[in-house]
């Protein structure tokens, strides 16, 4: 790869090489066309293209489910502190083009619009994300009996919509939304319906053994930049996505945790506790920690934020672990404590502790189900009652 230009005052270089779950395809191909950067790589499956990763296939930037990319993060086989959300996609239903969109609005109608179907495509029903789910859906549905002769199986999302939407007959199919709208002659009815869905968060990282390290954090931070956020609109990622905070984040940063402590009639303290969100990149990733922002896909606005703080060579704090209230009730939570935790692992740190205060009870709640213990401190931050530990 060798075209750059410039992109908000950030060169991006030539990638060597990626490996991607396919339902970031068309996301990577519009963003570096627009961008001018030629890419090549490998889309697929995402358990296929795991297993291309772990087998050692070169590779500069890898993208896949959030979960998968955490747990290459705390083995250290992505460099910590790179990975970065594309954002969320659901699983969906598609037909060819010219046929008028069935009704699968709810599990009556999705069964009646599989069982009209002259065939079904899918893909790989053991690898992909979307194929490992829809086989679960036939099955919950009660209709594999009556599908099984009709159902067309392919290696990734991308080839069976290809495959659907050259079929002259009457087709349907499902995989991930952003494989449906990237491929020509296949239409999006809609995401699959309440208690069948599923969304998944894609994520892109740096290899541990990028050739290219440096050109592989640009073009991560284009994908998931300001000036991709309309062609990740376009592609069908949305929902929150968490990336890596910098210095220009700091205001709605500082905006978050103020409203969140008002919520809940707690006060900043910014020349104490809180001095570290005036600059987070010294406070954080200049001393090897991290600093995570939420943010909101439709309009880029910062939504929550969690910080991973190291005290020595072994221990680290987890701070400022804060989400709107807006924002409450889609994991954003989670998400941001797993990718911590994650980051932690990655730096070889071996135990996490934690200040909060008793009426955080949702945040508490999810410390204890992620194994924090509690522990006594003889000191406490003047707003914090209660303090845990996590030995990784």
């Amino acid at each position: 790869m060798g075209a750059r230009r410039e992109d908000l005052g950030r060169e991006v270089g030539p990638v060597t090489s990626f490996i991607s779950a396919g339902a970031a395809q068309g996301l990577v191909k519009a963003a570096a066309g627009e961008a001018g950067v030629d890419v090549d790589g490998s889309f697929g499956a995402v358990g296929a293209m795991l297993d291309k990763f772990r087998a050692g296939e070169p590779c500069d930037v890898v993208i896949l489910t959030d979960s998968q990319v955490a747990d290459l993060t705390a083995r250290a086989e992505v460099i910590p502190g790179t990975s970065a959300d594309l954002g969320t996609v659901p699983t969906a239903i598609a037909v060819r083009e010219g046929r008028d969109l069935p009704d699968v609005s709810n599990e009556g109608a999705l069964r009646a619009a599989l069982l009209a179907a002259g065939a079904i495509y899918s893909p790989d029903p053991a690898r992909s994300t979307a194929g490992i789910h829809f086989g679960k859906v036939i099955d919950q549905l009660g209709i594999r009996a009556q599908v099984e002769a009709r159902l067309r199986h392919f290696p990734n999302g991308a080839a069976a919509m290809k495959a659907m939407a050259e079929d002259g007959g009457n087709p349907i199919g499902c995989t991930q939304a952003t494989e449906i709208l990237a491929t020509p002659g296949a239409r999006l009815v809609q995401p699959l319906p309440k208690g069948f869905d599923l969304e998944t968060v894609y994520t892109a990282a740096v290899a541990a053994r990028a050739a290219q390290p440096k050109a592989a954090g640009e073009f991560v931070a284009l994908l998931v930049g300001e000036s991709s956020r309309a062609a990740r609109i376009r592609a069908g990622f949305r929902g929150y996505a968490i990336r890596a905070a910098t210095n220009a984040d700091v205001a709605d940063v500082r905006d978050v945790v103020q409203q969140v402590l008002t919520e809940y009639e707690l006060a900043m303290d910014a020349c104490g506790v809180d001095a570290d969100l005036a600059d987070v990149e010294a406070s954080y990733s200049a001393r090897g920690g991290c600093f995570d922002v939420a943010i909101e896909g439709g309009t880029g606005a910062v939504a929550g934020c969690c910080g991973i703080y190291p005290i020595d060579a072994a221990t680290c704090e987890l701070r400022k672990m804060y989400v709107l209230k807006q924002a409450r009730g889609y994991g954003l939570g989670g998400r941001l404590l797993r990718r911590s935790l994650a980051f932690a692992r990655g730096r070889g740190l071996r135990r996490v502790e934690l200040e909060t205060a008793s009426v955080l009870k949702d945040a508490i709640a999810i410390y204890a189900g992620a194994g924090f213990q509690p522990i006594a401190r003889a000191h406490l931050a003047n707003r914090c009652d209660q303090a845990f530990a996590l030995d990784l």
